[in-house]
């Protein structure tokens, strides 16, 4: 409620409310304050000073409580989602830890087996090797029975133990023995066989004392020969039974003394009594050779007598698999255990880790592994003879060892067998325990689980030609990998809230300072109140009431103004050669006049701007091509060409033979030629790159009197002179692209010819030089006698916009296609000539290579790989090659692969008048003319000849460029950095897209986002599968060249930022450290670099450093661009307000000091020369009319339609 005034006696009194009182300390002081000024003005002025008092009392009191408001808010609003984003990196910390770990060991599981079992079956086939060395040994074939025998069972490896020591090094075996399979024929002479052949026995236990490998295994027993006698005593003690001897040892049982074996093929019976087997189970598959050789080996005892056995034996006989057997345990126990299993568990894994270790009762297992007669002989059945089996026990935890580094502790592995069960291990670093059966993880850890499986079938590969699968006898394994609670709390912590605390202690202590500070406000604000209240004084004892309040009164609210504007505005109120002997006067001229003629002349217009970004030999290759074309055109129609003179052509009918219909034959002539033109340059795009296909000409056509004839003196040539010529080139001058101006005097020739239905009269009437103001006609052949075109040019011509713009962009596509196969061309040459031959057929066979190792290349932001210096290949002699690379052939795949790819590419830029696939083709083609120059310089080596010359020359380019023409690979590169750098560019500068897009500024880390945006988008094309042939040509499947393009690409296109200051700033110190601070010939590859990013930006904008028009043209575009973005409300100030000034700034600040650079690189020859020239002129030339430009500008922009054709296409403007 507002306070309300009444009058008594004469005094003003004030009633306030509860809510009035807010204001009562500030009127009390504004009282007392100003009595004595306010005496003399009344009750009048006395109110007046309670409004502003009360006023901005409640202005105060709603700011302060808003303020309040807003840090109570912010408060909790940071607060929270400081600790939900703190949370949540904490949360992807740690699954990114887990599955990086996770993944490792479930994508090893098989490379384990396969790498294990593989050392296994390398001793396999070594045993096999052994065999057939037997029996091809000439001294073994006897009958002797003191001599071994020639062929399986009969074998014994030399140097087993050794052998099988590397082997259960390189395998984690703990323990292998061959097993030869023995038939009922063969089973009496195994039996003797292996009395008289047992030495190797002894040779084990030799080798295993001489490596220090003994001391696990019963040495008390083999040493002093006590225990059961060779009736089989080892088996019994592996069994846990009792054994008793009475015999006493003598001195030929200790030289014996490690023969502990059976002399005869053994099973056990029932009671664990020892006993041959029957004939029924042959094949025997009697224990032999074994490492490491221990007491409980059981020599000959048969294998196939135990059912586990028997199937792990048959399996790998029957089918020439390697059969994994499941899960082997036993009762925890160490190696002198009364269970005769776990003793020599526990006696295997102590000798396996060099230690005593104690057996815990976790799984092992059991691989059989065919060992064959032949490496590759084949029986009837198409199948490997299987001659006998290497059965090899091993511990799985042994091979879940080594898998980490010590940093990834706390992953549990459920191993899984699908017939017994699961066994939970917990990896630690290199270390592995063990936790027990069954699937012991944390269930919440359920949707972490990274499983893979064995899968049957896989191949092992032994060193064979073929390997041999795996078999995994109807149970297989796999493995489950979870985290554990130790890697969660490693990563999961209480930061989250310790720094929401620290934050909501900060908003504390800024509320505090902001209520201090608001206390001094409040101090200040009465002082700016008393001085208010003094100035409303001063106004009201000089004006009249009404006009103190439209003084006092604001002007956009109507309301008063508050005590700051009113002291504001108060105290603002106050306040050649020769060729003279050619000459002969006796001579008589050669020359005659041709009363009746019809010259032409037709000028492309746009040549002058559009030859500015080419190369001299694409600017003949234009001309040759067109005036090569007008020239047959002129011999089928009996015209005469006179000359050209630069891009202008001119012809004469009527002359040097007299035609009566000369001006028809002319007309007809040049709209021939315009009809050629349009076809030739279409074609021409391809090849000379943008805008070439909207050049056009002008032709102008009069007729009359000539004077032809030889003018004689150097390079004499015949000439036309006389008021008719200066006529014709007046028409054409001032004529239309695209159009026939012919003068009055022509037009009255083809009306009198019965061709006055080709005429249409010009509009308007032009001023030609020397003639005053002319009408003029525009001549159509084509065109009907009812004043309509034939409906065949009608249909040609009546094309849509987008239906004209898609060919163009295909004829851009093209184009660059051709640039980019040009340098294609020079990388496999050059490869070729390295390796001495193609390539093609090698990386078309491996072309997922680069895709693979894609993976690891660009894994990052790109602004991250920048680097200060490009490593460029060093020089190689062998990488000379010809200049001509016709011969070099790429696959069509590959052609029809890069062909889409720019294609892709074309599509993803975005519909901006500026930064569009036109503008990525214009620069490219400005960065091939540098490279062009760059490869143009002269070199001199006379006394050089044949192939050192071309080395000789080829070193000194190398050198002089910095190495950067020796290597195809970064010129393809920066032609490629050309085509992508502006890739789905939005038209607007990067701090508005990172407004617009906040999740691709976050990701790129606020800098150059358009620029990384594009060499994402770009590179991730280029990396699909799509284009798998593309790459392994360009990379020849070669992880490193991948790395070194994308190392280029990321440096050139960063390269295109000239906006960000903290990117110049370190470029402004490259360029010193490379051209100011070092000595000649120094930091070659950083000057490389620094040249390579020049190259780019200086192309980026090169408009400006070519001709005015072309300059006008892009200038346009941009302006155009940016005003949309303004009046859509993407940019902030309106782009005619900075553009005049902001483009001179742009030229004296950027433009003409890179074009300096370009000079002082010292080897882009006269294009830098060039480039300065340009520069300077167009600086000069806006000048002068930039003003008038903007404005012109400004009223097509508010036109409110954009178009890319712009004034200053050639088809609209002289040239």
């Amino acid at each position: 409620m507002a306070p309300s005034f009444t009058e008594s006696n004469g005094k003003d009194t004030a009633e306030f409310d509860e809510e009035g009182s807010v204001s009562g300390e500030y009127a009390s002081s504004i009282f007392s304050s100003n009595t004595k000024v306010a005496s003399s003005r009344g009750g009048d002025d006395d109110t007046q000073s309670f409004r502003i008092a009360e006023k901005e009392s409640r202005q105060v009191f709603w700011q302060r409580l808003f303020v309040t408001v807003m840090l109570i808010s912010a408060t909790v609003a940071v607060s929270l989602a400081v600790y939900f984003v703190t949370s949540n990196a904490e949360e992807q910390e740690f699954e990114a830890h887990f599955q990086g770990g996770a993944y490792k060991i479930a994508s090893s599981f098989e490379a384990i087996m396969i790498e294990k079992m593989g050392a296994v079956g390398s001793l396999c086939l070594a045993l096999t090797a052994s065999g057939k060395k037997t029996s091809h040994d000439p001294s073994t074939n006897t009958n002797d029975p003191n001599k071994k025998k020639h062929t399986w069972p009969f074998v014994t490896m030399d140097s087993f133990h050794e052998r099988a020591a590397s082997a259960r090094i390189l395998s984690n075996v703990l323990h292998m023995s061959v097993l030869p399979l023995v038939t009922e024929d063969n089973r009496v002479p195994w039996e003797d066989y292996s009395v008289k052949n047992g030495e190797w026995y002894a040779e084990g236990f030799a080798y295993q004392q001489a490596i220090i490998e003994n001391g696990f295994s019963l040495q008390g027993a083999v040493t002093h020969n006590s225990g059961d006698g060779a009736d089989g005593r080892a088996l019994q003690e592996s069994n846990g039974t009792e054994t008793t001897t009475t015999a006493n040892a003598t001195a030929e049982e200790e030289e014996e003394e490690f023969n502990l074996f059976i002399p005869f093929i053994y099973e056990f019976t029932e009671y664990w009594d020892i006993a041959p087997p029957s004939n029924e189970s042959a094949p025997f598959a009697p224990v032999w050779q074994s490492a490491p050789t221990t007491v409980r080996d059981g020599i000959n005892l048969n294998v196939r007598s135990f059912t586990e056995g028997k199937i792990g034996v048959d399996t790998a006989h029957s089918t020439g698999e390697l059969a994994l057997r499941g899960f082997m345990t036993s009762e925890p126990g160490n190696s002198t255990s009364e269970d005769g299993l776990t003793a020599w568990y526990a006696e295997l894994l102590s000798t396996h880790a060099g230690k005593p270790v104690y057996y815990n009762g976790d799984p092992l297992s059991e691989a059989a592994y065919p060992i064959f007669a032949d490496f590759d002989d084949e029986n009837d059945n198409g199948e490997r003879e299987v001659v006998a089996v290497m059965n090899a026990q091993f511990s799985w935890q042994t091979y879940f060892e080594g898998l980490l580094p010590d940093t990834n502790r706390g992953f549990l592995v459920v191993l899984t067998n699908e017939c017994d069960g699961s066994f939970t291990y917990v990896i630690n670093g290199a270390e592995v325990d063990k936790l027990g059966f069954g699937d012991l993880h944390d269930p919440k850890f359920d949707h972490m689980n990274v499983s893979t499986y064995l899968q049957d079938g896989l191949t092992i590969h032994d060193g064979s030609a073929t390997g041999v699968k795996l078999n995994q006898r109807g149970c297989p394994y796999s493995l489950h990998v979870y985290p554990s609670q130790e890697i969660m709390n490693e990563y999961i912590t209480s930061m989250p809230i310790i720094i929401t605390v620290c934050i909501v202690f900060i908003f504390l202590l800024t509320a505090t300072s902001f209520v201090v500070y608001d206390r001094l406000v409040e101090k200040r604000q009465k002082v700016v109140v008393t001085t208010a209240k003094q100035s409303t004084d001063i106004i009201g004892s000089l004006f009249p009431e009404n006009v103190r309040d439209r003084l006092l009164q604001d002007p956009n609210r109507g309301d008063l103004l508050s005590p700051n504007q009113r002291v504001k505005s108060y105290l603002n109120s106050s306040g050649g050669g020769g060729g003279d002997s050619f000459f002969n006067d006796s001579m008589k001229p050669i020359a005659d006049l041709f009363p009746n003629t019809t010259v032409m002349f037709a000028d492309i217009s746009g040549f002058t701007a559009w030859s500015s970004t080419r190369d001299p030999s694409q600017v003949f290759m234009l001309l040759q091509r067109i005036y090569g074309e007008f020239d047959e055109v002129a011999r089928r129609r009996n015209v005469f060409k006179v000359e050209t003179i630069g891009d202008c052509y001119v012809a004469c009918a009527g002359l040097p033979n007299k035609q009566p219909n000369h001006a028809a034959i002319m007309s007809r002539f040049a709209w021939e030629c315009k009809s050629k033109l349009a076809v030739i340059l279409k074609h021409l795009e391809v090849s000379l790159g943008p805008d070439t296909g909207d050049l056009s000409m002008r032709f102008g056509l009069h007729s009359g009197a000539v004077t032809a004839g030889v003018l004689r003196g150097d390079k004499a040539r015949f000439q036309l002179f006389g008021d008719t010529v200066n006529t014709a080139a007046r028409m054409e001058q001032t004529g239309v692209p695209e159009k026939i101006q012919v003068s009055h005097a022509t037009a009255n020739l083809l009306t009198a010819a019965g061709k006055g239905h080709w005429l249409e009269s010009r509009d308007d009437s032009i001023v030609a030089k020397g003639k005053g103001v002319l009408n003029t006609f525009f001549v159509d052949p084509t065109r009907q006698e009812d004043g309509t075109t034939s409906a065949k040019v009608s249909s040609r011509v009546a094309k849509s916009a987008s239906e004209m713009k898609a060919k163009k962009q295909k004829r851009l596509v093209q184009w660059m296609t051709e640039v980019l196969l040009e340098r294609l061309r020079q990388i496999v040459a050059r490869r070729d000539k390295v390796q001495g031959g193609s390539f093609k057929e090698e990386a078309q066979a491996n072309k997922s290579a680069p895709t693979t190792a894609a993976a690891s290349v660009g894994s990052g932001i790109p602004m991250d790989e920048v680097v200060e210096a490009i490593k460029l290949p060093d020089f190689d002699d062998n990488a000379v090659t010809e200049e001509d690379l016709s011969f070099v052939h790429i696959p069509e795949v590959v052609v029809d692969q890069l062909r889409a790819h720019v294609t892709a590419i074309a599509e993803s830029y975005q519909d901006n008048p500026f930064h569009n696939f036109e503008h990525a083709c214009h620069v490219t083609m400005s960065t091939t003319k540098f490279l062009g120059r760059i490869a143009s310089m002269e070199i001199d080596l006379p006394t050089l000849q044949g192939k050192d010359a071309r080395a000789a020359v080829a070193s000194h380019i190398h050198d002089y460029t910095h190495g950067i023409l020796s290597d195809p690979l970064t010129l393809f590169g920066i032609v490629y950095s050309s085509l992508i750098h502006d890739c789905d560019h939005a038209g607007v500068g990067n701090a508005q897209t990172i407004k617009e897009n906040p999740k691709m500024g976050e990701k790129y880390q606020g800098k150059s986002v358009a620029e990384q945006n594009s060499l994402d988008i770009a590179w991730n094309l280029l990396m699909s599968e799509r284009f798998a042939e593309l790459r392994a040509l360009l990379f020849a499947n070669d992880k490193a060249e991948m790395a070194r393009f994308r190392q280029v690409v990321v440096n050139i296109v960063l390269a295109t930022d000239i906006f960000d200051k903290e990117l110049n700033g370190l470029r402004k110190g490259r360029w010193n450290k490379a051209f100011e601070e070092s000595a000649e010939g120094s930091n070659s590859h950083l000057r490389a670099t620094i040249v390579l990013e020049h190259i780019i930006q200086a192309s980026d904008v090169s408009h400006t450093m070519q001709h005015w028009h072309i300059y006008r043209k892009w200038n346009r575009r941009l302006f155009l661009e940016m005003y949309s973005a303004y009046k859509q409300g993407r940019m902030g100030a309106d782009p005619s307000s900075f553009w005049y000034k902001g483009e001179l700034g742009f030229f004296d600040n950027y433009i003409i000091p890179l074009a300096k650079k370009l000079e002082t690189c010292g080897i882009f020859g006269v294009s830098s020369d060039e480039c300065l020239t340009y520069a300077q002129q167009n600086r000069q030339e806006w000048e002068a009319r930039g003003e008038e430009i903007v404005q012109e500008l400004v009223e097509e922009a508010q036109g409110g339609h954009v178009d890319v054709v712009d004034e200053t296409n050639p088809k609209s403007v002289d040239v």
